[in-house]
């Protein structure tokens, strides 16, 4: 049965490692066992000379932390063996000994872990903090976001300052404050190219038509594409032939590298780095030849795995690295290059395979490439099927001309013996409208273009992305037994295809019948195939109904598997199980809440992986919708959001409609009161108008109490930690028992509680309230996984995107969604100058759109084809990376695939769906069809109930709500801030009414600005293009994009003094510009900062007071509250600092009100211990004026303050 196969590659690379190998390593054909090899062999090698500290010498690197793990535990037990063979008196002990305690040290990591190394290497040279952090995607997203913002509001504050005469210079001043002086400049340097070409800015937003597109646009290219966009330029033909189109992509690349600054500020600047940061960083201390002939002597040999993934900025690094005098070994496989939407680069991978192909052919003797062709994951039939699909199907250069022929969406396509003929004209699909059937031939006839365009301008690379035999197509590890046992009628590889117009058709029938014979409709699924229920179901739900019929047909049956056993394939016969099978789709979102409500009403237990839904459920919408409406409640947008979630259910009535009547009658009263207070003149809120209600008795007491507690917390959010307010509000609002009334409330349950758990860390992201609003703006891109009552470990169905399945293996693979199609998003690449020395920076379909927009005199058909022969030629890698996707699906199959083919057109995608890649024409009669859920029984047999706990199902019995929401109260709320909750907040800023940088955290004034409606700018004509020049266009801007809290002077201090805790880090930052040098003047800092015990930051000072109200006859309870910058305690005693950004004149009432808050600060700190001084700092001056402790009457004042301020609020 045995197929005797000599690893011929991994012994080559193990006898001979002194080569730079390029290795091509098809799914399941044993790479990490080769690169293990290349490793031992490499130690073996050196074993001769005895030299055990080789190991420092070797630098490997993958792309996951565990793929490291990993092949780290394999190197090691590699050299347990050798030492487990060998005795004492061997004299190779002693070295495979010495070698297994190097081992500890050997550098098997990730690419940024290896740059990080490099980076605390070199950190004098670099210099950077050698305890520099790397940021979280979650602050990534957040710090981009803003420095996005910024760069847009300093583009249309240059266009508004040239067109109207200004100096622009004037107007950007505070936008540049507190960056270093060598970024000042460049920043400047960007704003006059801006200024030579304003007319470019009015272009670039009118192809795109809103800010947020540009702005979407923006923040990608800073996160992804920052080397590559300061490295390009814009194409000097496409200026030339099409000046609009060229000018907008212009000041595109500049905003976006004004936004990179930006962003590069607060994060390089501070010395913390995302994960291109690092490698950028590394790569500029690499380009120090001192630097870099150190690294070329100390590695010996260098091994690159999972190489598909890399990008250019990633093989540049290993360039610089690698030289004539070491060695260099990558591994990959470029069919598997499924990452480019986070910079991996196929191109990278195919370009590299061409280097090794040139320096053999040149002779290089010390270059070879090899192939790994033998797949020991797969069962022998599933391993036919790939290498078929491959060939004929999937990486058939073929097929986009077969597409443009074949017309009516069959699941028949031409293959290479066909496909040439090229006469046959495609017809449009009746059941698309005829605009719809020529777009698509447009469509496709694009395509087509753009193969042609990549195939004449880079033959050799073209052809690499396409099947070629020696390096893709696999031979199987073993032979099946002959004996071996499938349940029923099933096959290795089963299409299920699900055709909603055969079900129509048969519900149609059954109708007929049912009336002929006098009976009723029956809509029951219970053991027989209803077309009538199943043609009324959503496409999705109708695939999930399959997969789980089919599951559960399958679950308990007996089936021959192959397990490896000493090298060896057995066949071994037991009963599947639920944790054999795995869904793979190629996005989670809109799918996986079907799957779930479908496999929970089925019995069967799933576990979604690395979910992107978490976010985006409706309970997490709902809290989150909550702190929106308590940061602005007179915002109606917000407030209708809010008003329509549980939180406003009525917790003792059951769900059903009439609760949703109701609510809709009582925003009726809302909105006829908004109505009428509009009438009357009066602009008040829904929110407003709500409270004006309860005053007239008009709402509920379920909506009184809801109401009431979004007016308490408007307040309580300057004084709350964000975590505190989530916490404190679903606690006293009942959110909890109102979800617990919901079906699938388990799920909903855990997941506010995951919710829960997870607020300390938006403690860390958004210190304040305002900014963790401006944070969940981003969140919802951040993949975050739901909360589980069943674990992966479990015996369940895992769930998971064909990406998160890459490296993986599953005995049964469904493969779902295939109807979908890639949308076509519009991407910004780098594609090479004519002479291949430099590269452009385009946007994919910017050509089209510019040229619906303006019209150019210069333009031709011919330059057209020309301008897209150089823009346009790279589009190709995005356009095939479906292709690597469906390959990586099909793949994880070890024992049987299942691809569902839900017969649809998808009209909203313009791409080329995944199932036109999989059709198995011509190899038909090894797989099986199942067309109906009666199929599915008569093809597999009836159901086998398994013995189960019951336990592990959604449909599981939960705790009452009454037990988690009392659970929740102890794990997750603050107890020490409950009864502050119910008293009212005294600052000094609320008392003098302070308007500085303290305002955001100390005030509790709310805006009543509505933000219902967002303007952006139109796409006005060139003719009004004059006329367009107004400060409108800024207050439109201005009105969609509110100014963050750090672009003030006086804010951006408080930010960068805020975590200075030594004086030497206040010199770094007076050094780097970053803080006006006068602040050195102030020696009492000197003296603080370097002789207090403890420095205390942004310290929030509370104390209680009661006031007794004569009108009422009742003593009303207050906390005082403030926060100073900084508390210091020396020799026992508190020194208060608080900074200033404009200067210290005693004749200035602000002194007067600083002072004040001050002498507040110190009176808080008296209760914790004696208070020997404070002091008011400008910053800017270099001014400090001392303060003296407040005298025992100073309470009287403020008590005095709040009577009065109490009058003036008619409290």
């Amino acid at each position: 049965m045995e197929v005797e196969q000599k690893l011929t590659v991994a012994e080559k690379v193990r006898r001979d490692p002194n080569k730079n190998y390029f290795i091509s390593a098809s799914a399941g054909t044993g790479k990490t066992y080769t690169l293990t090899n290349y490793y031992i062999g490499i130690l073996e090698h050196y074993e001769q000379t005895g030299d055990s500290d080789i190991v420092d010498r070797i630098v490997a690197v993958t792309f996951t932390n565990k793929a490291a793990n990993e092949m780290k535990d394999r190197i090691v037990k590699e050299i347990q063996k050798k030492l487990s063979s060998l005795s004492e008196s061997d004299k190779a002990y002693e070295y495979w000994k010495d070698v297994y305690r190097n081992m500890s040290r050997a550098i098997i990591s990730t690419i940024d872990s290896f740059c990080r190394r490099v980076l605390i290497e070199q950190n004098i040279e670099a210099g950077v903090d050698p305890n520099f952090k790397i940021i979280n995607e979650l602050k990534q997203r957040r710090l981009i976001d803003k420095a996005t913002q910024k760069a847009i509001q300093l583009a249309f504050e240059v266009y508004d300052a040239v067109e109207s005469g200004a100096n622009y210079g004037d107007k950007v001043g505070n936008y540049l404050y507190g960056l270093t002086l060598e970024r000042s400049n460049r920043v400047k340097e960007l704003l006059n190219e801006l200024a030579k070409n304003t007319d470019d800015i009015f272009r670039l937003f009118d192809v795109f038509g809103s800010i947020s597109e540009v702005a979407s646009k923006i923040e990608t290219v800073v996160m992804n594409w920052r080397l590559e966009l300061n490295e390009s330029k814009v194409s000097e033909k496409l200026l030339e032939i099409f000046e609009e189109a060229g000018g907008a992509l212009r000041a595109f690349r500049t905003i976006s590298l004004i936004a990179a600054e930006f962003y590069e500020a607060e994060t390089l600047d501070n010395f913390e780095y995302d994960f291109k940061g690092v490698l950028e960083k590394t790569l500029r201390v690499l380009e120090n030849s001192a630097i870099r002939e150190y690294y070329q002597q100390r590695f010996k040999y260098i091994i690159v795995d999972e190489f598909q993934d890399t990008n250019e900025l990633q093989k540049k690094i290993f360039d610089l690295i690698h030289t004539d005098d070491n060695y260099i070994f990558y591994v990959g496989d470029r069919k598997q290059s499924i990452y480019r939407f986070r910079g991996g680069d196929v191109s990278v991978f195919i370009k590299t395979m061409e280097e090794f192909e040139q320096k053999i052919k040149s002779g290089r003797t010390d270059y070879e490439m090899l192939s790994l062709n033998v797949n020991y994951r797969s069962h022998p039939e599933l391993i036919d099927y790939f290498n078929y699909m491959s060939e004929n199907t999937i990486f058939n250069s073929s097929i986009y001309e077969s597409f443009s022929v074949d017309s009516n969406n069959s699941a028949t396509s031409k293959r290479k013996s066909s496909t040439k003929n090229k006469s046959k004209s495609k017809t449009v699909n009746e059941e698309i409208a005829p605009s719809e059937g020529l777009d698509e031939l447009l469509s496709i006839d694009d395509k087509i273009y753009v193969h042609e365009v990549f195939r004449l301008r880079y033959p050799e690379l073209y052809e690499k992305l396409w099947f070629i035999e020696k390096d893709d197509k696999s031979d199987a590890a073993f032979s099946p037994d002959e004996n071996e046992f499938l349940p029923g009628e099933i096959r290795r590889v089963n299409y299920i295809t699900i055709s909603k117009a055969l079900l129509k058709e048969n519900s149609e029938e059954s109708d007929e019948s049912e009336e002929a014979a006098g009976g009723e409709v029956t809509e029951n699924l219970e053991g027989t195939d209803n077309a009538k229920n199943l043609s009324d179901m959503d496409d999705r739900e109708l695939e999930a109904v399959y997969v789980a019929k089919v599951i559960n047909s399958l679950v308990g049956k007996e089936m021959t598997f192959y397990e490896k056993q000493d090298g060896k394939f057995i066949p071994v016969s037991r009963k599947i199980t639920y944790k054999d099978f795995a869904i793979l789709s190629y996005k989670l979102q809109d799918i996986e809440d079907v799957y779930r409500e479908v496999f929970a009403r089925e019995g069967i237990p799933l576990y979604i992986v690395k979910g992107r839904g978490f976010y985006k459920r409706p309970e997490i919408k709902a809290v989150i919708s909550a702190l929106y409406v308590i940061q602005n409640p007179n915002s109606n947008y917000y407030f209708t959001q809010f008003f329509f979630t549980p939180f406003t259910d009525d917790v003792n009535r059951s769900v059903d409609n009439s609760e949703e009547t109701g609510k809709m009658k009582n925003f009726h009263k809302i909105v006829t009161k908004y109505r009428e207070s509009k009438e009357q003149g009066s602009r008040k809120s829904f929110f407003q108008c709500a409270k004006d209600l309860i005053d007239e008795g008009a709402l509920p007491e379920h909506v009184v109490e809801i109401i009431k507690l979004v007016a308490k917390y408007d307040e309580l959010k300057y004084y709350l930690k964000p975590a505190e307010t989530l916490k404190l509000f679903v606690k006293e609002s009942g959110y909890l028992k109102k979800i617990a009334r919901y079906p699938n409330s388990s799920q909903k349950l855990r997941n506010v509680r995951k919710l829960l758990e997870q607020a300390m860390e938006f403690d860390d992201q958004a210190p304040t309230f305002f900014e963790l609003t401006r944070l969940l703006e981003r969140i919802s891109e951040v993949q975050e996984v739901e909360a589980s009552e069943i674990s992966e470990e479990e015996d369940v169905v895992r769930m998971m995107t064909v990406h998160a399945s890459k490296g993986l293996e599953f005995n049964i693979v469904f493969l779902v969604n295939n109807d979908r199609a890639d949308k076509g998003e519009e991407k910004t690449f780098f594609p090479e100058s004519e002479d291949g020395n430099g590269r452009y920076v385009y946007i994919s379909q910017f050509l089209d759109k510019a040229l619906k927009k303006f019209v150019s005199p210069r333009m031709t058909k011919e330059l057209e084809k020309e301008l897209r022969k150089l823009l346009e030629a790279e589009v190709i890698y995005d356009e095939t990376e479906i292709l690597r996707k469906v390959y990586v699906a099909i793949t994880r199959a070890k024992e049987m695939l299942f691809v569902v083919d839900l017969k649809k057109k998808d009209k909203n995608n313009r791409g080329v769906p995944a199932i036109k890649y999989l059709d198995p024409h011509g190899f038909e009669e090894k797989i099986k069809v199942i067309v109906s859920l009666d199929e599915i029984e008569s093809a597999i047999g009836s159901v086998v109930e398994p013995s189960r706990n019951e336990t592990t199902l959604e449909r599981s019995i939960i705790q009452p709500p009454e037990d988690l929401e009392t659970n929740v109260d102890e794990n997750l709320i603050f107890s020490d801030f409950t009864p502050m909750a119910y008293k009212r907040y005294i600052s000094p800023t609320l008392l003098y009414g302070i308007s500085d940088e303290k305002s955001e955290i100390e005030s509790v004034d709310e805006s009543s600005e509505d933000f219902e409606v967002a303007e952006t700018i139109s796409a006005i004509p060139r003719t009004n293009f004059e006329t367009s020049k107004t400060k409108a266009r800024l207050e439109a801007l201005n009105s969609l994009l509110e100014k963050t809290s750090e672009i003030t002077r006086g804010k951006r201090i408080h930010s960068m003094l805020a975590s200075v805790t030594r004086y030497e880090q206040l010199e770094r930052l007076v050094g780097d510009g970053v803080i006006p040098r006068e602040i050195l003047k102030v020696q009492i800092l000197k003296t603080l900062f370097n002789e207090s015990e403890k420095i205390f930051s942004e310290w929030r000072l509370a104390k209680t007071l009661d006031i007794y109200d004569e009108k009422s006859g009742e003593r009303k309870s207050y906390v005082l509250f403030g926060v100073p910058d900084k508390v210091f305690l020396k020799n026992g005693e508190f020194y208060v600092v608080d900074f200033k950004s404009s200067a210290l004149y005693d004749a200035s009432p602000d002194v007067e009100h600083y002072v004040f808050q001050v002498k507040f600060y110190m009176m808080l700190l008296s209760d914790l211990g004696k208070v020997r001084r404070g002091y008011l700092v400008s910053v800017p001056r270099g001014q400090a004026l001392p303060i003296d402790p407040p005298r025992e009457d100073f309470i009287d004042d403020i008590v005095e303050r709040i009577k009065k301020f109490e009058e003036m609020m008619s409290i």
